[in-house]
């Protein structure tokens, strides 16, 4: 314990005399306006679900729970409301669901998609991603290449205090990736409720960057149930993109070095880094750990001068997608997606600063037993330094798990082709998949949305043993 202090002491002594990097505490997100509340303009009122889901009233939650379409002449069926996941806080889970297009949507699988962060809205991967709708400097306008096209998509903002979810005590906040699959299992399972047509379809759940935590987080708890006989939620796969699972950083140096943005002396000083990095994790020093990489991020940002989202961009590059939070403001929009006058927090200063010991954390544990009975995929983007490709593969080479020796045996040169163009490659072995896309960014579905969809739909239809070729 007394060494564990001295440790504790020396860490916050060198970061505070900048002994190896600038004192820099970086969120490393795109920079976040304050909470938006709109005006005294007739909002409507929060739609809260749980108690007519309870009472199990389901046909007037979904009746209520109906958008209207947001544009003219469209045919896109859309529900939101909130989910209620701690009812002594009065804690709520603001979701959107998109029905698959067309009339046979309940025999679609399910999609479940979680924004990162920690503290991001997935309302962001909704309208730049790969939701039906998109808002630009030219307005609203529909997504040719939607997920919703060919599956059911749920949208949750997650965790409370982020985007449009709320508590109503400071309690009422979470710290832990346990607490997260806690309110996520609670607002899926109503989800089921409130949708029990759909409640034995195929169930996926997707995401982002920091939802590389979440994403296991969610899936153990529901594997866990369902070998209790708790539930029967169809849980088939994990296709995360860009998935940070750990704090460790240990390559990226390397990394940065040899896509040519940084020099030599600049490399050795970050293995310096990640070195410490690693033992401050190994001592449990969680909040110490994520200071000293985040500070580590920010040398590199401020040496190299690339947005660390896409090495091909300037650090200054403004960041692009964030028109949507204006739009989320108009009055009209908030009574139609059942929000009132609920602050919305597109990336939640609040939340990011409750996670930080969590940032330090793995969730590696938890996919080691998950790949034994589900299909998981990890897909990168070429130019992305953040979550780094190679610092994905160092997570799945790693995994002690039945398939371990067959995966890091199997062929590296699998080319992704997608309408006649190669625009990565993969490595798959039984239910692990990796997939490094090109000409991508740490948004890949973003940069790079036919790829990413054909890649979501061949890890759905179980084809990754054959070539990964579409037309």
């Amino acid at each position: 314990m007394f060494l564990k202090y001295l440790l504790f002491v020396l860490i916050n002594s060198l970061i505070s005399r900048s002994y190896l990097v600038s004192p820099f505490d970086v969120k490393l997100q795109a920079p976040a306006p304050a909470p938006i509340t709109p005006n005294s303009e007739d909002v409507g009122k929060p739609l809260l679900l749980t108690p007519l889901i309870k009472s199990k009233d389901i046909e007037k939650a979904r009746n209520l729970s109906a958008v209207e379409p947001l544009l003219d002449g469209s045919h896109i069926a859309s529900n939101s409301g909130y989910f209620t996941v701690n009812e002594t806080c009065n804690s709520n889970l603001f979701f959107w669901f998109f029905r698959k297009n067309g009339s046979d949507w309940q025999n679609a699988s399910v999609l479940l998609w979680l924004q990162g962060g920690p503290g991001a809205s997935s309302l962001f991967g909704l309208f730049n991603e790969n939701g039906p709708y998109m808002y630009t400097e030219k307005g609203l306008q529909s997504r040719n290449m939607s997920w919703s096209n060919d599956y059911n998509v749920l949208y949750i903002d997650q965790p409370v205090g982020t985007g449009f979810s709320f508590t109503d005590s400071p309690h009422g906040y979470i710290h832990s990736q346990e607490e997260v699959a806690d309110h996520l299992y609670e607002a899926v399972t109503q989800f089921f409720q409130l949708y029990p047509e759909l409640s034995l379809n195929a169930f996926y759940i997707t995401g982002e960057s920091y939802a590389g935590k979440y994403i296991p987080a969610i899936s153990y708890k529901i594997h866990r149930m369902k070998m209790a006989n708790l539930s029967n939620i169809n849980l088939k796969g994990l296709f995360m993109i860009s998935a940070l699972t750990n704090g460790l950083v240990n390559g990226l140096a390397n990394f940065c070095f040899q896509v040519g943005i940084i020099d030599f002396r600049f490399k050795n000083e970050l293995e310096k880094n990640e070195k410490f990095s690693e033992l401050l994790i190994r001592s449990k020093s969680w909040s110490l750990a994520s200071k000293w990489v985040d500070m580590s991020l920010g040398r590199i940002r401020n040496i190299s001068n690339v947005n660390l989202y896409d090495y091909r961009k300037h650090s200054s590059s403004q960041w692009e997608g964030w028109e949507f939070v204006k739009f989320l403001q108009f009055s009209n929009i908030r009574r139609k997606i059942h929000v009132g006058n609920t602050t919305f927090d597109d990336i939640s200063n609040k939340v990011f600063n409750d996670f930080v010991e969590d940032m330090a954390k793995s969730v590696e544990r938890w996919i080691e037993e998950l790949v034994e009975h589900y299909s998981i995929a990890f897909v990168g983007g070429q130019y992305d330094v953040r979550v780094a490709h190679p610092l994905v593969v160092n997570v799945l080479t790693r995994l002690e798990w039945s398939g371990a020796l067959g995966f890091t045996r199997a062929p590296i040169s699998n080319q992704f082709i997608v309408d006649g163009q190669e625009v990565g490659y993969y490595t798959s072995h039984k239910t692990l998949i990796d997939i490094l896309i090109r000409d991508a960014g740490h948004m890949v579905p973003k940069d790079q949305p036919r790829a990413t969809l054909v890649a979501l739909d061949r890890f759905i239809n179980n084809r990754f043993s054959d070539n990964l070729t579409t037309t």
